[in-house]
């Protein structure tokens, strides 16, 4: 009978084991270990170098050695710039930005670092004003 009730108690023993709901995980308002330490240091923003010329409103990544520039309306890419633009190595400025794609935030950019194009072509604050008679 001894035999019998350890088999008993142990299949007990189990059951209350398979029961029990297992944990989902520490509460939010613990501080982050393990796994979870892991998942939140990937959820933190990219930050990307580029070194933008504002006088041509051209990009340069660095780490992919990639240039950006505008075509006509259109932002275009490549490990090569245009003939056309010509830029000079002390002319860039350092700029980190939270994206791959550096002409999403060029509004930010411009306001940021110039536009030296814009005054030129009369778009400025302090640029050429068209007024009505």
């Amino acid at each position: 009978m001894k035999n019998t009730g350890e088999a008993i108690l142990a299949s007990a023993a189990l059951a209350l084991i398979a029961a029990t709901p297992a944990h989902a995980g520490p509460p939010p308002w613990a501080p982050a270990h393990g796994h979870r330490a892991h998942q939140e240091e990937a959820q933190v923003v990219r930050e990307y170098r580029y070194v933008y010329y504002p006088a041509q409103q051209v990009y340069y990544a660095p780490e992919q050695n990639m240039w950006f520039w505008m075509n006509g309306r259109n932002w275009q890419f490549g490990v090569n710039l245009p003939m056309q633009y010509r830029v000079s190595t002390g002319s860039g400025v350092q700029v980190m930005l939270a994206s791959n794609r550096p002409y999403v935030q060029h509004a930010y950019v411009e306001e940021t670092y110039g536009r030296p194009w814009r005054e030129r072509h009369g778009h400025g604050e302090r640029g050429h004003h068209h007024h009505r008679d």
